[in-house]
Parts: C-alpha cells; structure tokens; sequence
C-alpha cells in the first residue's frame, strides 16, 4: 500500500492507497478545484463549503452514473439488434443452400 501526502485547505493529509500516485494527486486536485470553485463564488464558513464540496462531488457521480447506465443500455439494444441481424442473415445464408 502507498502512502502519499496531499495537501487541501492547508492542511496535509498522508493517504494510503493501492492506487497510484497519479490517481491519488487528480483526486485530490478535483477536490482542490471543487473547493476553490465554490469559495471563489460564495461567502460561508469551511464547514459549509465542504459541504457544499461534497454535495456538488456527488452530483458529478450520479450525473455521470447515469450516463454510463444509458451508455450501457445503448450497447446492449445495439448488441441485440446486431446479434439478430447476424442471426437471421445466417438463416438466410442456410436456406439459399
């Protein structure tokens, strides 16, 4: 396991992870824009702006969640149409025969 220091608000935090250093700093630097973002844009306490972090970090996740779900149906119906036209092109191969 790594450990890798980052360094957010100020603060340093030393984290272990089976990830590689890269992922760990574009984690940890999404979560510095993320901060940074919302402080440029609102007055509030650390409290709240974590929050509101985290809040928005989470609407990122579903959004792309949900993308990914109607990718995935998009390749499973394209997968059936594709296995059915193979299908019957085969039948009709074998009934020119």
């Amino acid at each position: 396991m790594k450990s890798i220091k980052v360094n957010i608000l100020g603060r340093e935090f030393l984290l272990k992870s089976e990830a590689d250093v890269e992922h760990i700093n574009q984690a940890a630097n999404y979560v510095k824009q993320k901060i940074e973002t919302i402080q440029k844009t609102q007055t509030m306490d650390i409290i709240s702006t974590i929050i509101l972090t985290a809040l928005n970090i989470a609407d990122d996740y579903f959004q792309l969640k949900k993308e990914r779900e109607t990718l995935v149906h998009s390749v499973e119906d394209r997968s059936i149409y594709l296995l059915d036209v193979i299908d019957s092109r085969l039948k009709e191969s074998m009934t020119q025969k």
